[in-house]
This record gives structure tokens, sequence and C-alpha cells, in this order.
């Protein structure tokens, strides 16, 4: 066997190989034997085929497995032995692997392809610059939240008469015309919400209505929602087709959500354990509440406006040629070669982050313990069953949960991956220099949507 390393450039070369039979032909006779021991051929016990005929059945996929194998093995081996920092994998080139005539060959030569690693040299510390965003919660999202909380812990009431806020309970009936309804027509009881109506018009008609009053109208034109159509008539949404369009509701009770009373007793149902005694304090709490679920979509953010600015910082080169032709190689049932082309420098920015990433993880001694796997696992499972009012579970239950989700390797990893972010976002955190900006919600959201309308996300 012969293998040499040839390089088109810094970052790109040919690894060729060259085998004889000598370098094979061992194992093709292993593996024409271990055939024999298998093969089922009528008029024969197993395993006691002539070799002729083994040959004459197998030879040539045998011979090409074990040439096949040698010549990946080998490459390997060789990049190994070489301490060769490549990128993806090697790639056969094509031309060779057309050349090839497994019929009358003898000795065959390989080309593969590799890319080739950068050096990555850069410093994450407070000479990197970036913007963080403390989002606040403004008063009108306060009041919102409040208001829904005190819809949701407040008391069922009956009232005569709806207002816009209210659900109607009532039968609906499809109608041939506005005064009759149709031969064999549909009927079904369900509530109506008023307040979720698109068409303003039908909506302010029910306000006013009470028990036994009725209107002739189309549901489809007053939620302007297929889905929610279909199931306020209790039809599956393929059959509103079927259906007329005018259905006559006939109210049968109104109800109304009489919020909660803004008290102590509210209070400790939404904020259990803090003692908060009034009306700020509670509104307060809930500022905090909103602005911790904000702080999530702030923490993305500034962790993919850092990971832009170290990878531009960075400067790596990488194999552009090597890189294209490993990405249709590795995704041709997914995305085509013009598809690559296109939007090549988010795959670039890709894989220069996962240089940049390793490096960042090696030099500051981040990693991620299997205790901290466990303790994530533990805290989840405790707060997803404390959701169910199980407060006090038994560690036997909670261990075993745990064991069960390590078990399966992809959510393991899944974990794994997750608390790595968490990690690294937390360094940027600590060693870049933040520019701490305030901004409100709805700013905020404007600010992300047009700074990313036209921009490529890294693959």
């Amino acid at each position: 066997m012969n293998i040499i390393q040839e390089k088109k450039n810094e970052l790109e070369a040919v690894i060729r190989i060259k085998i004889s039979e000598e370098d094979y032909k061992e194992n093709v006779e292993k593996g024409l034997k271990e055939a024999q021991k298998s093969a089922k051929i009528a008029g024969f016990r197993p395993g006691k085929a002539p070799m002729g005929m083994i040959k004459k059945m197998y030879e040539k996929s045998v011979r090409a497995d074990e040439i096949n194998k040698l010549l990946v093995d080998s490459v390997y081996d060789f990049i190994k032995e070489n301490n060769l920092n490549i990128i993806g994998s090697p790639i056969p080139v094509l031309e060779d692997v057309a050349k090839i005539d497994w019929e009358n060959q003898k000795e065959f030569e390989m080309s593969y392809d590799i890319g080739f690693a950068p050096e990555v040299n850069i410093l994450i510390d407070d000479k990197i610059k970036v913007d963080y965003y403390n989002v606040k919660a403004t008063d009108k999202i306060i009041e919102e939240q409040v208001t829904e909380l005190r819809k949701r812990y407040g008391k069922i009431m009956n009232p005569e008469v709806a207002t816009s806020e209210d659900v109607l309970f009532g039968e609906f009936v499809e109608m041939e015309t506005e005064d009759a309804e149709k031969e064999n027509a549909h009927k079904h009881k369900s509530n109506l919400f008023v307040q979720y109506l698109k068409d303003e018009d039908i909506k302010t008609k029910f306000v006013g209505f009470k028990q036994g009053d009725s209107l002739v109208f189309d549901p489809l034109a007053a939620t302007g929602n297929e889905t929610e159509t279909a199931h306020m008539l209790g039809v599956k949404k393929e059959q509103l087709a079927k259906l007329n369009s005018k259905f006559k509701f006939t109210v049968e009770s109104v109800s109304r959500v009489e919020p909660a009373d803004m008290n102590e007793e509210f209070f400790n149902k939404i904020a259990a354990g803090k003692d908060i005694k009034d009306e700020t304090a509670f509104k307060s709490f809930i500022a905090s509440q909103i602005e911790q679920q904000f702080q999530l979509d702030s923490d993305k953010h500034f962790k993919n406006d850092a990971i832009k600015k170290i990878i531009e910082k960075a400067k790596l080169t990488i194999p552009e040629n090597f890189m294209k032709k490993w990405l249709i190689a590795n995704n041709k049932n997914e995305v085509s070669k013009e598809q690559i082309e296109k939007e090549f420098e988010s795959y670039a920015d890709s894989f220069r982050w996962q240089f940049i990433e390793n490096h960042i993880i090696k030099e500051n001694n981040v990693e991620v313990k299997e205790e901290e796997i466990k303790n994530h696992l533990s805290d989840y499972f405790r707060a997803q069953m404390r959701q169910y009012g199980q407060d006090n579970l038994d560690d036997a239950v909670i261990d075993d949960f745990v064991k069960n989700i390590l078990k399966k390797e992809d959510e393991a990893r899944k974990v794994f991956e997750r608390l790595m972010d968490d990690k690294i976002l937390d360094l940027f955190k600590t060693k870049l220099k933040l520019n701490k900006i305030d901004i409100s919600f709805d700013d905020f959201l404007k600010l992300v949507s047009e700074k990313y309308k036209n921009e490529q996300p890294i693959k």
C-alpha cells in the first residue's frame, strides 16, 4: 500500500491511496469463508457449498466491500497518525470512483479531498462590546396581565343581559333562509365568546342579548377563522363547506367572570410566600415576572449578536471549496447545490462558530458535569409535577425519572447542549463589555424584527 498527501493550498489537500491485491487478498478470502458458512444453497447443507460456487456468487461483492473498507480505514488511520485537524470528513474524488473496474482490476487508486480546520486565536474579553437590552414591562402590559389573572381567579356569574365581554351558551341551528331552518339541519349547543368575534357589526348585535334571544348570522364571517368556527359548530373543519353559511343562534344562558378582588387572598394565590400586602407591591411582582420572561428573548438576541461579533473579530479563513463539496455530499436529499451557493456564508459562519466555540470551551475550562445534568433534570421534573399539585415527591421517583432520561442518548445530549449553551451565555455576560440599554418590549420586538428582516441566520 502507498498513501501520500498532496497540498492544494494552505487549507485543502488530497490524500491518495494505492493498494495492490496483496493488501486485500487475505481479507477477501476470510470474507468468502464467512459467506460459505452462512450461505443457504439448494442441494447443500449449510456451510458445505463448494468454494467455487461461493466465489461465483459472492466474490465480486465481498471483494468490493473489503476494498472499500480498506480504503476508508487507511484514510482515517493516516489522518490520525499525522494529527491532521480536518473539517467534516474526507470526500472520495468521484472521478476515481467512476474509473474502477470491479471485474478486472487488481490494483486500485483512490483520492480523497480533505479540508483543514483553521487555527483559532481570539480572546473573549471586554474589548468586544455588545449591546444588551434590559427589556422593561410597560404599564399597559402589567395592567393586561393583572386583568387576565383577576379573570382567571374570578367568580362565574350569570347576568340577565350580555355585554361584549361575556360568554353566551345556546344552540346553533343550520338555516335554509332567514326564517326557515334547513331540512335535517345541523344543530349543536356550545359557547359563543362575544369578545373574540372579529366582525364588529355582529359583535354589537349580541350586546344586550338575554335568555331566549336569537340571531341569524354567518359564524365563519363572524369569527374569521375556520378552526374556531368548526369547534363552535361541533364539526370538523373539512365539513364546513358542506354546511349552509347561515345559522340561527338562540341564547340559553349568559356567563360572566367577575374579576377577583385585589386583596391579600388574591395576592397569595398568585405569589404564594411573597407576603404581598397591597396593589403596588403586587404589580411590582407581576412586572418582575414578566421581565424574567422577556429576559429569555433578550439573552437569545444578545448571544446571537455576541457570536456574530466574535466571528467577525476572529477572521477565520476556511476551505470554502471543500466545504461546499462536503455540504453537497452530506445533504443530498435536503439542499441543492444552488441553495448551498446562495446561502453559503451562513453555512460558513456555522463552521467558523464551531471552531471558535470549541476554542472558547477549551481556553476557559467550560464543562458540564454529569451531576449538573442530573440536578437539572431533577429540578425540571419537580417543577412539572408542582403544576399538578405534587410538591412532596419521593426521591426514588425523581431518581427513576432522571435515570430513564439519561438512558435515552438523544435526550441526554439535548440537556447537555442546553446547559453548555447556558454556560457560554454566562461566560459572555461575564467577560464581554455589555452596553446595557433599557427598552420597552414593543420597541425591542420592533428592533429585532427590523434587524433580522433581511439577515440570513447562521445555519
